[in-house]
């Protein structure tokens, strides 16, 4: 009884049961980015799942480019969140201001995960675009790419391709 007494007023708790010690996984987050994935993660839904794009190689969560023409990065995210239909793909932009990460667009993605994401001048007009390929299982992939205009992304094209995505990988 004694030994009991003084643990506890030693500061010294019980024991935490196995029970208490399961959590529920976390997310990946890519560790080179440190502070700044963090601070994305909680711009995104609770228990969102983050995707990581299959066709890269480095298989980087968190997309980075200049999106806007301003000079500065965007960062784009793909995540699953799942709802009382199923599960939604979506992918999300974020603006650094004043230190501090914004979302200021979304788009929904399709199929059964994230094939690619990339930020690169597709079209090589001088401003770069988001590319995100979602797998479609046998169907193959499904390529959006998306264009800033104004107040958010636009949808420029979309097509079907087989294997890799015909764009310059970077």
């Amino acid at each position: 009884m004694s030994t009991l007494i003084l643990l506890l007023l030693g500061g010294c708790g019980v024991p935490a049961t196995p029970v208490d010690l399961i959590e529920s996984p976390a997310p990946e987050i890519s560790l080179q980015n440190g502070n700044v994935s963090h601070d994305l993660m909680k711009l995104l839904p609770h228990k969102a799942q983050i995707l990581s794009p299959k066709q890269e190689k480095q298989r980087n969560d968190i997309s980075y480019g200049d999106l806007d023409g301003d000079g500065i990065e965007e960062a784009v995210i793909v995540y699953e969140e799942k709802n009382e239909t199923g599960k939604l793909l979506k992918a999300a932009l974020f603006r650094q201001h004043q230190e501090q990460w914004h979302k200021i667009s979304e788009v929904e993605g399709f199929g059964y995960g994230l094939d690619y994401a990339g930020i690169l001048d597709i079209n090589h007009d001088g401003r770069s675009e988001l590319a995100l390929g979602w797998s479609l299982g046998e169907a193959g992939s499904g390529l959006d790419v998306y264009g800033w205009r104004e107040d958010g992304l636009r949808l420029l094209s979309k097509k079907v391709y087989q294997g890799k995505t015909e764009l310059n990988l970077k």
